[in-house]
């Protein structure tokens, strides 16, 4: 079956023998490829691994929550732009590349404004 967002066919029968691999779906594959030692054919998005590390996450903040107000400082917010290739002015010829543009300043968050 194709559609406008993906041209190709979707009906996809796996056919490898044993010699040639196995048919698993993208985030099976993912984690045998980054887990060798992790065994699990039941791996959805949040089970087993992904769901420690989201509760890893969770701990961390809410420590950092708990803990005296330390001020943290939040990271500028950067846009890639891609420019084609396009001539100039005087028949120059600029060329692909990116430009960075810095469209939210660093800021300091997890502080009291009234300390000084």
């Amino acid at each position: 079956m194709k559609n406008a967002i993906n041209p190709y066919n979707e009906d996809f029968k796996c056919k490898a023998t044993d010699d040639e691999g196995e048919c698993i779906d993208t985030p099976t594959a993912y984690q045998k490829a980054r887990y060798p030692e992790i065994v699990d054919t039941d791996f959805e998005p949040t089970s087993g691994l992904q769901q420690e590390v989201q509760d890893n996450h969770y701990r961390i903040l809410a420590e950092l929550l708990q803990e005296e107000k330390k001020p943290v400082l939040q990271p500028p917010k950067i846009l890639r732009v891609l420019l084609l290739p396009y001539k100039g002015e005087d028949e120059e010829l600029f060329m692909t590349r990116y430009i960075y543009v810095k469209i939210e300043s660093s800021d300091w968050i997890l502080t009291d404004l009234t300390e000084q």
